[in-house]
């Protein structure tokens, strides 16, 4: 492993990046770790979304956020710059664990008016799902 700029969305401002338990889709992603990412586009989507709790969806290739309901607004987020050597997972470049804590990183605030052409609204969770299995 080497040391590499990664990226760490959240919707709160934080002195500290502390190893969360992950309770993701697969292997990799059930574990006690910091998640990163090398795109600061899907931090920065994630960050945002994280205030909706439940009701998105991400297409990671192609960068979109899906979120269900017109009505339901992301807030603002947080993306954290780190510099760390962190263990890739499964999906390329879009997943890195690490699992100690961060201290030192870069703090970028984040909005969704910066990502509109990246977020889409959808009305059901069916109809999230049927644009998921179209890309």
């Amino acid at each position: 492993m080497i040391k590499m700029k990664l990226y760490h969305g959240s919707p709160e401002k934080l002195k500290i990046i502390i190893p969360q338990k992950a309770d993701g889709m697969m292997k990799f992603q059930h574990q006690k770790a910091i998640f990163l990412t090398r795109s600061f586009k899907q931090a920065s989507l994630y960050a945002i979304s994280k205030s909706l709790k439940g009701r998105t969806m991400f297409a990671l290739p192609p960068h979109k956020l899906i979120i269900v309901g017109r009505k339901n607004r992301p807030k603002e987020g947080y993306v954290y710059e780190v510099n760390v050597k962190a263990k890739k997972g499964m999906l390329g470049n879009y997943e890195y664990s690490y699992s100690k804590p961060i201290k030192h990183f870069k703090i970028l605030k984040v909005s969704p008016k910066s990502h509109k052409k990246s977020i889409i609204y959808v009305n059901t969770k069916e109809e999230l799902l049927n644009r998921i299995n179209k890309k």
